[in-house]
Protein backbone atom coordinates (compact mmCIF):
# COMPACT_ATOMS: atom_id res chain seq x y z
CA UNK A 1 0.00 0.00 0.00
CA UNK A 2 1.09 3.48 -0.69
CA UNK A 3 0.07 6.93 -0.09
CA UNK A 4 0.21 10.55 -1.83
CA UNK A 5 2.25 13.49 0.45
CA UNK A 6 3.42 16.72 -0.69
CA UNK A 7 7.21 17.80 0.18
CA UNK A 8 8.94 20.76 -0.22
CA UNK A 9 12.77 22.57 0.14
CA UNK A 10 15.51 21.51 -2.24
CA UNK A 11 16.69 18.91 -0.23
CA UNK A 12 13.88 16.52 0.23
CA UNK A 13 12.64 16.84 -3.41
CA UNK A 14 15.99 16.69 -5.17
CA UNK A 15 16.32 13.34 -2.71
CA UNK A 16 13.33 11.96 -4.26
CA UNK A 17 14.24 12.95 -7.61
CA UNK A 18 17.33 11.61 -7.46
CA UNK A 19 16.97 8.58 -5.28
CA UNK A 20 13.50 7.53 -6.22
CA UNK A 21 12.50 9.37 -9.13
CA UNK A 22 9.20 6.68 -9.41
CA UNK A 23 7.70 8.08 -6.55
CA UNK A 24 7.16 11.75 -7.90
CA UNK A 25 3.80 12.55 -9.32
CA UNK A 26 4.25 15.65 -10.09
CA UNK A 27 7.42 18.10 -9.58
CA UNK A 28 6.35 21.60 -8.80
CA UNK A 29 8.56 24.43 -9.59
CA UNK A 30 8.62 28.38 -8.90
CA UNK A 31 8.41 29.75 -12.97
CA UNK A 32 10.42 32.91 -11.54
CA UNK A 33 13.07 30.99 -9.83
CA UNK A 34 16.81 31.77 -10.63
CA UNK A 35 18.40 29.07 -8.07
CA UNK A 36 21.13 27.20 -10.16
CA UNK A 37 20.74 23.99 -8.18
CA UNK A 38 17.29 23.62 -8.74
CA UNK A 39 18.05 24.10 -12.49
CA UNK A 40 20.65 22.09 -12.26
CA UNK A 41 18.16 19.26 -11.35
CA UNK A 42 15.83 19.86 -14.05
CA UNK A 43 17.81 20.02 -16.39
CA UNK A 44 19.36 16.14 -15.34
CA UNK A 45 18.49 13.40 -17.68
CA UNK A 46 16.46 11.81 -14.64
CA UNK A 47 14.10 14.98 -14.08
CA UNK A 48 13.68 15.25 -17.96
CA UNK A 49 11.22 11.91 -18.00
CA UNK A 50 9.22 13.64 -14.87
CA UNK A 51 5.82 15.85 -14.80
CA UNK A 52 7.63 19.19 -14.30
CA UNK A 53 5.02 22.05 -13.87
CA UNK A 54 6.32 25.68 -13.87
CA UNK A 55 3.64 27.95 -11.51
CA UNK A 56 3.77 31.26 -9.85
CA UNK A 57 5.28 31.23 -6.34
CA UNK A 58 2.01 32.72 -5.17
CA UNK A 59 1.04 28.63 -6.21
CA UNK A 60 3.37 27.34 -4.16
CA UNK A 61 2.76 29.12 -0.57
CA UNK A 62 -0.70 28.50 -0.52
CA UNK A 63 -0.50 24.54 -1.77
CA UNK A 64 1.94 24.75 1.66
CA UNK A 65 0.75 27.19 3.51
CA UNK A 66 4.31 28.89 4.06
CA UNK A 67 6.88 30.90 1.71
CA UNK A 68 9.40 29.27 2.98
CA UNK A 69 9.28 26.44 0.03
CA UNK A 70 12.51 27.68 -1.48
CA UNK A 71 10.53 27.92 -5.10
CA UNK A 72 10.29 24.06 -5.51
CA UNK A 73 7.97 21.27 -4.11
CA UNK A 74 6.76 17.96 -5.31
CA UNK A 75 3.65 15.38 -4.60
CA UNK A 76 5.41 12.07 -3.80
CA UNK A 77 4.07 8.51 -3.37
CA UNK A 78 5.23 6.74 -0.07
CA UNK A 79 5.02 3.88 1.45
CA UNK A 80 1.89 3.38 3.76
CA UNK A 81 2.80 3.60 7.20
CA UNK A 82 2.95 0.40 9.79
CA UNK A 83 -0.01 -0.05 11.96
CA UNK A 84 0.08 -1.81 15.55
CA UNK A 85 -0.35 -5.19 14.07
CA UNK A 86 2.45 -4.68 10.99
CA UNK A 87 4.93 -2.93 12.70
CA UNK A 88 4.90 -5.90 15.17
CA UNK A 89 5.15 -8.49 12.90
CA UNK A 90 7.83 -6.45 10.76
CA UNK A 91 10.06 -6.14 14.43
CA UNK A 92 9.32 -9.68 14.97
CA UNK A 93 11.56 -11.25 12.37
CA UNK A 94 14.80 -8.70 13.27
CA UNK A 95 17.69 -8.80 15.56
CA UNK A 96 18.98 -6.51 17.32
CA UNK A 97 16.28 -4.20 16.32
CA UNK A 98 16.57 0.26 17.28
CA UNK A 99 13.42 2.07 17.03
CA UNK A 100 12.32 5.51 18.22
CA UNK A 101 9.00 6.23 20.13
CA UNK A 102 8.16 10.00 19.59
CA UNK A 103 5.79 10.04 22.82
CA UNK A 104 2.63 12.54 22.53
CA UNK A 105 5.46 15.18 20.21
CA UNK A 106 3.14 16.93 17.83
CA UNK A 107 5.31 19.96 16.11
CA UNK A 108 6.34 19.26 12.82
CA UNK A 109 9.59 20.39 12.55
CA UNK A 110 10.51 18.16 15.49
CA UNK A 111 9.21 15.26 14.04
CA UNK A 112 10.88 15.88 10.99
CA UNK A 113 14.75 16.63 12.81
CA UNK A 114 13.85 13.49 14.42
CA UNK A 115 13.20 11.32 11.51
CA UNK A 116 16.43 12.82 9.55
CA UNK A 117 18.37 11.41 12.67
CA UNK A 118 17.02 8.54 12.87
CA UNK A 119 17.58 7.18 9.30
CA UNK A 120 21.06 8.70 9.52
CA UNK A 121 21.26 5.86 12.25
CA UNK A 122 19.69 3.57 9.70
CA UNK A 123 16.59 3.12 12.29
CA UNK A 124 13.98 0.13 11.99
CA UNK A 125 11.66 2.42 12.95
CA UNK A 126 10.24 5.28 14.03
CA UNK A 127 6.80 5.27 15.54
CA UNK A 128 4.18 8.10 15.78
CA UNK A 129 0.95 8.57 18.00
CA UNK A 130 -2.27 8.60 15.25
CA UNK A 131 -3.72 11.29 17.42
CA UNK A 132 -1.18 13.80 18.05
CA UNK A 133 0.51 14.27 14.63
CA UNK A 134 -0.62 14.80 10.50
CA UNK A 135 1.86 13.10 9.16
CA UNK A 136 0.61 14.72 6.00
CA UNK A 137 2.02 17.97 7.01
CA UNK A 138 4.68 18.81 3.99
CA UNK A 139 6.94 20.80 6.88
CA UNK A 140 7.96 17.22 8.07
CA UNK A 141 8.89 15.99 4.84
CA UNK A 142 10.87 19.31 4.19
CA UNK A 143 13.00 18.75 7.39
CA UNK A 144 13.70 15.54 7.46
CA UNK A 145 15.47 16.37 4.51
CA UNK A 146 14.07 12.94 2.20
CA UNK A 147 14.05 10.39 5.47
CA UNK A 148 9.92 10.72 5.29
CA UNK A 149 10.32 8.54 1.96
CA UNK A 150 13.09 6.41 3.49
CA UNK A 151 12.29 5.53 7.36
CA UNK A 152 9.96 3.17 8.16
CA UNK A 153 7.27 4.52 9.91
CA UNK A 154 4.67 3.41 12.88
CA UNK A 155 1.52 5.42 13.69
CA UNK A 156 -0.49 4.06 16.33
CA UNK A 157 -3.49 4.76 17.76
CA UNK A 158 -2.42 3.46 21.76
CA UNK A 159 1.84 4.12 22.40
CA UNK A 160 1.23 2.23 25.64
CA UNK A 161 -0.60 -1.21 24.15
CA UNK A 162 2.89 -0.86 21.33
CA UNK A 163 5.60 -0.65 24.18
CA UNK A 164 3.53 -3.93 25.59
CA UNK A 165 3.99 -5.58 22.36
CA UNK A 166 7.21 -4.92 22.14
CA UNK A 167 8.69 -5.63 25.53
CA UNK A 168 7.05 -8.91 24.42
CA UNK A 169 9.07 -9.62 21.07
CA UNK A 170 12.35 -8.96 23.92
CA UNK A 171 13.03 -5.50 23.82
CA UNK A 172 14.64 -2.98 26.25
CA UNK A 173 12.73 0.19 26.60
CA UNK A 174 14.74 3.22 27.69
CA UNK A 175 13.32 6.58 28.52
CA UNK A 176 14.64 9.66 28.54
CA UNK A 177 14.59 11.84 31.95
CA UNK A 178 16.57 14.66 33.26
CA UNK A 179 15.87 13.79 36.75
CA UNK A 180 17.31 9.83 36.42
CA UNK A 181 20.63 9.41 37.92
CA UNK A 182 21.38 6.89 35.17
CA UNK A 183 23.54 8.29 32.30
CA UNK A 184 22.62 7.67 28.40
CA UNK A 185 25.80 5.61 28.20
CA UNK A 186 25.62 3.51 30.99
CA UNK A 187 23.13 0.54 29.89
CA UNK A 188 24.29 -2.13 26.94
CA UNK A 189 22.12 -1.32 23.84
CA UNK A 190 23.38 -4.54 22.29
CA UNK A 191 19.68 -6.44 22.69
CA UNK A 192 16.59 -4.77 20.61
CA UNK A 193 16.06 -1.68 21.86
CA UNK A 194 13.61 1.13 22.03
CA UNK A 195 14.47 4.50 22.58
CA UNK A 196 11.07 7.41 23.84
CA UNK A 197 11.57 11.05 24.03
CA UNK A 198 8.81 13.45 24.89
CA UNK A 199 7.37 16.19 24.17
CA UNK A 200 9.36 19.23 25.05
CA UNK A 201 7.13 20.99 27.24
CA UNK A 202 6.59 17.96 29.47
CA UNK A 203 8.62 15.05 28.42
CA UNK A 204 7.31 11.85 28.82
CA UNK A 205 3.77 11.08 30.30
CA UNK A 206 3.71 9.46 33.21
CA UNK A 207 2.56 6.01 31.54
CA UNK A 208 5.10 5.72 29.38
CA UNK A 209 7.51 6.56 32.26
CA UNK A 210 6.07 3.23 34.05
CA UNK A 211 6.57 1.28 31.01
CA UNK A 212 10.40 2.06 30.40
CA UNK A 213 12.91 -0.57 31.57
CA UNK A 214 15.39 2.44 32.80
CA UNK A 215 14.91 6.13 32.43
CA UNK A 216 18.11 7.93 31.37
CA UNK A 217 19.56 11.48 31.49
CA UNK A 218 21.76 13.66 29.69
CA UNK A 219 23.62 15.37 31.71
CA UNK A 220 24.35 19.20 31.58
CA UNK A 221 27.22 21.30 32.52
CA UNK A 222 25.71 24.64 31.64
CA UNK A 223 22.59 27.06 32.70
CA UNK A 224 20.04 25.48 30.61
CA UNK A 225 18.68 22.59 32.05
CA UNK A 226 17.38 20.64 28.72
CA UNK A 227 17.96 19.98 25.37
CA UNK A 228 15.56 20.54 22.38
CA UNK A 229 14.31 17.14 21.68
CA UNK A 230 15.41 16.20 18.14
CA UNK A 231 19.04 16.74 19.66
CA UNK A 232 18.72 14.23 22.83
CA UNK A 233 16.95 12.10 19.97
CA UNK A 234 20.52 12.26 18.15
CA UNK A 235 22.39 12.06 21.21
CA UNK A 236 20.58 8.63 22.24
CA UNK A 237 20.33 7.51 18.99
CA UNK A 238 24.25 7.87 18.35
CA UNK A 239 24.99 6.21 21.77
CA UNK A 240 23.40 2.79 20.73
CA UNK A 241 25.51 3.15 17.29
CA UNK A 242 28.62 3.58 19.24
CA UNK A 243 28.22 0.73 21.38
CA UNK A 244 27.20 -1.11 18.57
CA UNK A 245 30.08 -0.87 16.11
CA UNK A 246 32.56 -1.31 18.14
CA UNK A 247 31.16 -4.48 19.55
Amino acid sequence: MSKEVTIYGYNSVETSVSRNPDSVIELYVDKSTSNKRIEKLLSSSIASKLNIKRVDGSFLSKLLSTEKHQGIAAKIIINEFFNLKTSIQFLSQKERSLVLILDDLDDPRNIGACLRTANAVDIDMVVLSKNRVNMDSPVIGKVSSGALQKTNIAVVSNISQFIDRIKEIGFWVYGTSENSKVSYWEPNFSESTAIIVGSEGAGLRDLTKSQCDQLLSIPMAGVVSSLNVSVACGVMLYEVLRQRSTN
